[in-house]
């Protein structure tokens, strides 16, 4: 029975794991115009030109994983595939999530991250752009 009960590094790993989860917060309504055209404005590159609008530190971020092959134009852009989209504030760690999008055809990943390792919370992304 020992063999099945966690260790106290387990223990603490799992616990870190979660703190870490708990720093991040989901942009709020307040400011969800302002991300979304601070994000709007440029989409180009993954970082992003300009002030947070939660704490205006110039530390945004996006990150595309895709999930399929299917290219598709929409709107005239052409887009690689569907798939999913953090953005995020390193500085003050307020992120968006969209889980159902189209990953477009300049991205190509700025550095590695293992797919089981992502979350709801872009804390994986911004751990592989730290050590990039």
């Amino acid at each position: 029975m020992i063999g099945l009960m966690p260790t106290f590094d387990r223990a603490e790993e799992i616990e870190g794991a979660v703190n870490e989860q708990a720093k991040w917060r989901e942009n709020g309504d307040e400011t969800y115009t302002q991300w979304r055209r601070r994000f709007n404005a440029s989409w180009n590159s993954a970082e992003v030109p300009g002030s947070c609008p939660v704490c205006g530190s110039a530390t945004l971020h996006r990150w595309y994983v895709q999930e399929d092959s299917d290219a598709t134009v929409l709107h005239g852009v052409l887009y690689k595939g569907r798939g999913r989209l953090w953005e995020w504030c390193s500085t003050c760690r307020t992120f968006e999530h969209l889980m159902d999008g189209f990953v477009p055809a300049w991205w190509v990943d700025p550095y590695p991250v293992a797919p089981e390792s992502l979350r709801y919370d872009p804390g994986p992304i911004e751990a592989a752009r730290g050590v990039a």
